[in-house]
């Protein structure tokens, strides 16, 4: 019995909340529908909605709740086929999918509340290969192609683009224990001739107890000789800076000390943080052909990329 009492309050309160709701027709001109959704009692949006094509074709479907989409977008061509996906995130970014007609994906990431793209995007051709992956920051407020990797149908990865590898011990430590960071380049921002001459670097913060980086990096120094910006040091490479091989936790070819930088890094405080920081690889050279040096002192030219990075710790007490 208590049961059936229960099953028939369920279906109550269900047929008392779609009697709240109204359905709403939207026309196109010629008298097909364009639109059909729900709205309640203060003509609020609520439930299902379809969108049309004038050809009677649906377009899109979603859900509203209390006035807003939390459900997944679907966006479809007028074949029928779909062409979009769109799914809100609790904090509002978006994760996003579009497809070429033939069904197979085409690119998949997510876009900020702004709609900005952060993080990986992946991107795949015709035959759902995956084709390469842009890493995506937003630097000074705007849209930023951190690193790009491009991939060949066997899975194996390309030397084209521009990335590097990196990673921290650990992201979990007391206030006396140290996190030991390496980073290597993948591949250059220069070409193959050039790259042999370029120098790398890590850049910090000098004390981010005192002023870190902000999140889109807009509080760093935009050029070596300008004087705004928060205090930093800069780790050289292991060529440059030799000493710290003897943290190399693996072994690697002498050859890529050039390429490479290990440091450790140490808290000041406890409680959660975030290490932000900029990977620089840069290349300098004389141009004999510019008009410049025809008439004064040798010009050097200084071209450099910059790859940035954060990396979130929890540090505690002893």
């Amino acid at each position: 019995m208590l049961k059936k009492i229960l099953y028939l309050f369920i279906l109550i309160v269900l047929i008392g909340c779609k009697e709240k709701l109204t359905k709403v027709v939207e026309y196109y001109d010629n008298g097909s529908i364009k639109e059909t959704y729900y709205i309640d009692k203060d003509s609020i949006k609520h439930g299902e909605s379809i969108e049309y094509f004038p050809n009677g074709r649906v377009g899109l479907t979603t859900k509203y709740t209390n006035g807003k989409i939390k459900d997944t977008i679907f966006y479809y061509r007028d074949n029928n086929s779909i062409r979009m996906k769109e799914f809100f995130l609790t904090n509002d970014n978006v994760y996003y999918e579009d497809f070429y007609p033939n069904g197979s994906i085409r690119q998949k990431g997510i876009f900020n509340n702004k709609r900005q793209r952060i993080g990986l995007w992946k991107n795949y051709d015709k035959e759902g290969n995956h084709h390469f992956t842009k890493e995506y920051k937003i630097i000074d407020s705007k849209v930023h192609t951190n690193q790009m990797w491009v991939t060949l149908p066997t899975g194996d990865t390309l030397t084209e683009g521009v990335s590097i590898r990196y990673h921290f011990d650990k992201n979990k430590l007391q206030l006396t224990d140290s996190i030991y960071a390496f980073f290597q380049t993948e591949d250059s921002a220069f070409n193959e001739e050039d790259k042999e001459k370029t120098k790398v670097s890590v850049v910090l913060p000098k004390d981010y107890t005192q002023a870190n980086f902000v999140p889109d990096f807009s509080n760093r120094a935009k050029d070596p000789d300008e004087k705004d910006g928060i205090p930093v040091i800069e780790v050289q490479s292991l060529k440059e800076n030799p000493n710290p091989k003897i943290v190399l936790q693996k072994p690697i070819d002498t050859t890529d000390y050039k390429k490479t930088v290990a440091f450790y890094w140490k808290p000041k405080r406890t409680g959660k943080d975030t290490i932000r920081g900029y990977f620089k690889e840069e290349f300098s050279y004389y141009d004999p052909n510019d008009e410049r040096n025809k008439n004064m002192d040798r010009i050097i030219t200084t071209l450099n990329k910059k790859i940035y990075f954060e990396f979130p710790v929890e540090v505690t007490k002893d």
